[in-house]
C-alpha cells in the first residue's frame, strides 16, 4: 500500500506510521480548499472537505462526525492513474478520511497529527466526479485518539480505514 510522504512523495504505509508522513494541521478549522490563504497539510488531493457534522459525543458518548468529499475530474492524480480509465488512488482516499479527521477533530484536543494509518480496506473504486461520505467514530483520549472511517459513494461502501492521532488535550 501506498501512502503519501514528505512534499507529496510517496512511500510504505510502514514509513507513513513511523514518521507521520502524512501531515499535520495547525489551528482548528485551518485546512481549506487548495489554493486558500489557510494553512493546509502537504497533500496529494486538491478536493475540498465539507464538514456534514462536527465531531460531538452521541447519547452513549460515542464522538462523531461526518465529512463529504467530491473528487473533482481535474485531480493532478487521474492523468497517470490509469489513463484512458480513471480510477482515484488509494493512497488519496486515505488522504481524504486524514484530512476529514483533521476537520472534525474530537472535544478537547487539539495540534492533531497523524501517527499511523492502522488498517485499510478498499471495497469498491472511486472515480472522478464522486462525492465521498465519510463517517468517523473517535475513540481515545489523554492524548492518542483513533479515528475508523467508513467512506462512501452514491454506489456503496468504498473503503474502511482506522487511523491513530496524537493530540495536545485543550
Amino acid at each position: 500500500m501506498e501512502t503519501a510522504g514528505p512534499a507529496g512523495t510517496l512511500g510504505s504505509a510502514e514509513s507513513a506510521e513511523s514518521a507521520g508522513a502524512l501531515g499535520s494541521a495547525g489551528p482548528a478549522g485551518s485546512i481549506g480548499s487548495a489554493g486558500a490563504s489557510s494553512t493546509r497539510p502537504c497533500s496529494p488531493v486538491a478536493a475540498r472537505v465539507e464538514v456534514v457534522r462536527p465531531a460531538a459525543a452521541d447519547d452513549r458518548g460515542t464522538v462523531r462526525a461526518a465529512t463529504a468529499v467530491t473528487v473533482g475530474e481535474d485531480e493532478a492524480v487521474f492523468p497517470g492513474h490509469y489513463p484512458g480509465f480513471p480510477i482515484f488512488p488509494g493512497v488519496c482516499v486515505i488522504e481524504c478520511v486524514h484530512l476529514s479527521g483533521l476537520r472534525t477533530a474530537p472535544p478537547g484536543s487539539a495540534g492533531l497529527e497523524l501517527v499511523a494509518v492502522e488498517s485499510t480496506r478498499f471495497l469498491s473504486p472511486v472515480f472522478p466526479g464522486d462525492r465521498l461520505a465519510v463517517d468517523l467514530v473517535w475513540t481515545g483520549g489523554s492524548g492518542v485518539w483513533k479515528c475508523a472511517a467508513k467512506v462512501a459513494t452514491e454506489r456503496g461502501a468504498a473503503a474502511q480505514v482506522r487511523l491513530r492521532f496524537t493530540a495536545e488535550e485543550a
